[in-house]
């Protein structure tokens, strides 16, 4: 496709999959907003749906395995989105619910919720989970790979001809990477912690800003759409923090928590979600031959 022959080619890889993966984690909040409005909260619709929704996350990513790797990447990001909107959103709320978890308030303010303080309770459970895919020989995180080489702890040599699982990593990648994000906004917003309005508080999100920043650039420079696309996940999720934390600031409304109000946003933001998902997943490997039209 004549249309698609940039897209692989920096810097539009990069600006494309950072704007892609910021449109899904719109997209996943706007999901889950509109699931909670329409079905009523906790009930057994509400289960039926997310247990649909992670589902199809799962066959996405089983799809994933056997493809090429531009659309093994783009069907491991969108099957990870969606077995976190489906499956953890889905047990943050309800085991919440069910263990009768009272808000963490400010004065009158309800500032963390019960799902919130689940997902702050997996705080040392993520911490372990990152040591042990951390301790893989043959990982090709690039976060990974810096402890790796600065710390002096190779946990072995790469396998010859190992060949990556791109669908598998990438989901993997995309549930961790929110995940992460989480307990830190929550670590940040907690008055408990650091609490939200304080000027830790501030720092602290300037410095995820300037980290993202810092990640974007080394974006536009990287071979590869897959490649590419996969380090737009933490680029993303990094940028996404303070993204939130600024609309709190007043800077402007959380448009995707809100998608019946800013109906029309959310819908742009959907079609270039979909249009650049396309876009990667029609992109050829090098050398190999055009898909058609």
């Amino acid at each position: 496709m004549t249309a698609l022959k940039n897209v692989d080619r920096q810097p539009l890889a990069g600006i494309l999959s950072v704007l892609t993966v910021f449109c899904g984690l719109a997209l996943g909040h706007t999901t889950v907003v509109l699931q909670w409005e329409m079905t009523g909260g906790i009930s057994v619709l509400d289960t039926v749906v997310s247990m649909s929704i992670g589902s199809l996350g799962l066959v996405l990513v089983w799809i994933g395995l056997k493809r090429p790797e531009n659309q093994a990447t783009i069907l491991g990001y969108v099957g990870g989105l969606l077995i976190w909107v489906g499956f953890f959103e889905w047990t943050w709320h309800y085991f919440g619910h069910w263990l009768n978890l009272e808000p963490v308030m400010d004065g009158d303010i309800p500032i963390l919720m019960p799902g919130l303080l689940m997902i702050q309770a997996t705080s040392l459970i993520v911490i372990t989970m990152l040591i042990f895919l951390g301790a893989n020989k043959d990982t090709r995180c690039r976060m990974f790979m810096w402890f790796h080489r600065n710390f002096k702890l190779r946990p072995g040599r790469m396998t010859p001809g190992y060949k990556r699982q791109h669908a598998r990593t990438t989901a993997i990648e995309t549930v961790f990477l929110i995940w992460f994000i989480y307990l830190c906004a929550i670590m940040i917003n907690d008055p408990r912690l650091i609490k939200y309005d304080s000027v830790a508080a501030m720092v602290i999100t300037v410095g995820f800003l300037a980290w993202g920043v810092y990640l974007f650039r080394k974006a536009l420079k990287i071979r590869g759409l897959g490649a590419t696309f996969r380090y737009a996940i933490p680029t993303a999720n990094i940028l996404w923090l303070p993204i939130e934390a600024f609309s709190r600031w007043g800077l402007y409304p959380e448009v995707w928590v809100k998608p019946l109000e800013y109906s029309l946003i959310m819908l742009l933001v959907l079609a270039l979600f979909v249009l650049a998902g396309v876009a990667v997943f029609r992109t050829p490997q090098p050398g190999a031959a055009a898909a058609p039209a």
